[in-house]
């Protein structure tokens, strides 16, 4: 998972150097990554992020075809909880094991919030990356649900409409916690730290729990 994007350029590499393609192609989507989330889709040109990956324009063609297609694989690429954490397959102690849970997976958010803020600001123009962007978060949806099963906070036969419900509210509040923190002040559960915990609580009221 990558790091939340930064201004800073790599470092060339020494000339004469070899580099593998897997590496570069991996240099290529975290530059692209890094300078989308920087300057948006018009101002992240091709020749930008190249320069910032140290390779030639030519090999980002060679590798990804279009601008669109780097684009559209570097978001994935660098969109939190690609692979979410795994919640224990025995639970024993659900809001102690959802609280760490929840804790890990809100520092995924906010070590990407720049690429998501950027994402979501340009959805009208490009849906896509919005889609690429919060892909990820259905799967931590869908290993929250197995874990609910698990644990037998759900039995799998009842109505979803309050298991869905307190799940969505859960990952609203995590995805918004870690994106709107920082600008918001006096929304948020505090201290910091203490939040995951806070929005535990609130997830195994609303399921009955």
């Amino acid at each position: 998972m990558s790091s939340e994007p930064s201004s800073r350029r790599r470092p060339e590499r020494p000339s004469g150097s070899v580099r593998a393609p897997d590496e570069t192609r991996a240099r290529i989507l975290d530059a692209a990554a890094r300078v989308y989330a920087r300057l948006g889709y018009q101002g992240c040109t091709t020749r930008l992020i190249a320069t910032e990956a140290g390779v030639n324009e030519v090999t980002l063609f060679r590798l990804f075809g279009s601008k669109d297609s780097l684009l559209d694989t570097a978001i994935q690429q660098s969109a939190p909880a690609s692979t979410p954490s795994a919640l224990p397959a025995s639970p024993r102690d659900p809001a102690a094991e959802l609280t760490a849970w929840c804790a890990v997976e809100i520092d995924r958010l906010r070590a990407s919030r720049v690429l998501l803020r950027r994402c979501f600001a340009e959805e009208p123009e490009h849906p896509d990356h919005v889609r690429h962007a919060a892909l990820p978060m259905e799967r931590v949806a869908a290993e929250l649900r197995a874990y609910l099963r698990r644990a037998g906070l759900v039995d799998g036969v009842s109505p979803r409409g309050r298991e869905d419900a307190a799940i969505a509210m859960l990952i609203s509040a995590l995805l918004a916690d870690a994106l709107g923190r920082d600008t918001m002040q006096g929304v948020f559960p505090d201290p910091v730290e203490d939040a995951p915990a806070r929005y535990v609580e609130t997830f195994l009221a609303a399921l009955g729990g």
